[in-house]
């Protein structure tokens, strides 16, 4: 298993190497001159310096639409921004327009003309002067907790004249892509996104450093998510001590609910769960890496053949399979062969923010587990980050998320023992 331990922490070097080679490089901002955070107190003049950075280096700057339309050879940059704060019609709009540049605005539609953010005549001037107007929703839902009605009518393009979404919290799935093609010719996501996928542009994550860093990144397609990429494969080189079954709740052939990628951390009674999912078109490679009492180990590749999406692959106890089904919109079902066992599983979004989850193991050794999470109806604008988590897993337990953009963290209590768990986690 050693060996198999190098593959591993190999594959996910080719993985890093693949996901950070550069092309477009995108700039999300909100507001410009405002206060509080990286993407909304920039001034007018660190704008200007980034323009000015990026040229050094070669880029030329198109809108998000555009993007496509350029081969990899050719550096692009792009400035993204999202909400439609009327600060960006009063300072970015006439700094880039004495550059040169334009930018591409995703303002929330149903805020049009409120106060603080942009009118309809003041985007129609930005349109006139080479600018582009994309939608970023209706509301500024999370959209990847919505079911497909409510979906659907959340990306309804406004006036038709849109020809890009930028998705809130730069949260998607399967589901958010498919509906997204129904009103747009591009989806603008988050972090790296998918090469070559027109409905999964990237937006990397912002940098309190970048007057200097920026170059840098723009070279090289890193984020800030490099030191948790490290750390998993150093998790994965850590010598073991046992076996156990498989990890819970795990897909091998996840799909339906995955955007361009997650990671995910939990710490519960001495066990570390660390799991990396990365979408390259219709093919996802997986490694889940499970210590502590129990150790497991394990990587996978699936494929989709929509609605049906097939997995392989090789963990600590032998050969991996799966397959999971698409159910319309409302999540998939699954099942999966691992260490001589079948579990049969599902992941279901039957109500708007509502999100189930459930799995059965074949074996006399199994059982049953199931968690429910509900994000309660409060901050609805911030996509109801704050949410209830109630589960079973040999006995009952409770907890809470808070969810920030497209990052997450969860504290869990058992009700049976003394006993509590913390989980983070971060999609794109």
């Amino acid at each position: 298993m050693c060996a198999f331990r190098w593959v591993l922490a190999f594959l996910l070097i080719l993985i890093f190497a693949c996901e950070a080679e550069a092309g477009n490089v995108t700039l999300v901002y909100h507001q410009i001159g405002g206060h509080g955070g990286v993407t909304l107190g920039m001034s007018a003049d660190a704008l200007r310096k980034r323009v000015q950075a990026l040229r050094t280096q070669g880029y030329i700057f198109v809108t998000s639409s555009e993007v496509m339309g350029y081969p990899r050879p050719v550096k692009t940059a792009t400035f993204r921004f999202d909400d439609g704060f009327e600060s960006v019609y009063r300072e970015a709009f006439p700094t880039l327009r004495e550059l040169g540049v334009r930018g591409t605005v995703y303002p929330i539609l149903d805020l049009i003309g409120r106060p603080g953010h942009m009118t309809q005549t003041q985007l129609d001037e930005l349109r006139a002067a080479g600018w582009e107007i994309g939608s970023h929703t209706r509301t500024h839902a999370a959209l990847v907790d919505l079911t497909p009605g409510r979906l659907t009518w959340e990306l309804e393009p406004g006036d038709g004249s849109m020809p890009c979404v930028a998705y809130p919290f730069y949260l998607q799935d399967a589901r958010v892509r498919r509906a997204a093609r129904h009103s747009f010719r591009c989806g603008a996501g988050g972090a790296f996104g998918v090469r070559g996928e027109a409905y999964a542009l990237p937006g990397p994550l912002a940098s309190p450093w970048d007057d200097w860093l920026l170059p840098i990144r723009a070279r090289s397609g890193l984020d800030l998510r490099l030191p948790v990429l490290l750390g998993l494969g150093a998790n994965v080189l850590l010598p073991s001590s046992g076996e156990a079954a498989s990890p819970r709740f795990w897909n091998p052939a996840a799909y339906e609910l995955l955007g361009s990628g997650a990671m995910g951390l939990r710490w519960e009674g001495g066990v570390r769960d660390t799991r990396l999912l990365v979408r390259q078109g219709r093919a996802v490679m997986g490694v889940n890496v499970l210590r502590g009492r129990e150790t497991y180990t394990g990587a996978t590749l699936a494929y989709n053949l929509d609605p049906v999406t097939v997995a392989v692959g090789y963990g600590t106890q032998g050969p991996v399979g799966a397959v999971s089904v698409a159910l319309g919109g409302y999540g998939e079902v699954w099942g999966r062969y691992a260490g001589g066992q079948v579990t049969v599983g599902t992941e279901l979004l039957p109500l708007n923010y509502l999100r189930l989850k459930a799995e059965y193991t074949v074996a006399a050794s199994g059982g049953a587990r199931g968690e429910a999470q509900y994000a309660l109806p409060v901050m609805t604008g911030e996509g109801r980050p704050l949410r209830l988590l109630l589960g079973y897993d040999a006995g009952w337990y409770v907890g809470g998320t808070v969810r920030m953009g497209a990052h997450s963290a969860s504290v869990t209590s058992r009700l049976d023992r003394i006993s509590f768990g913390v989980r983070v986690g971060t999609v794109w």
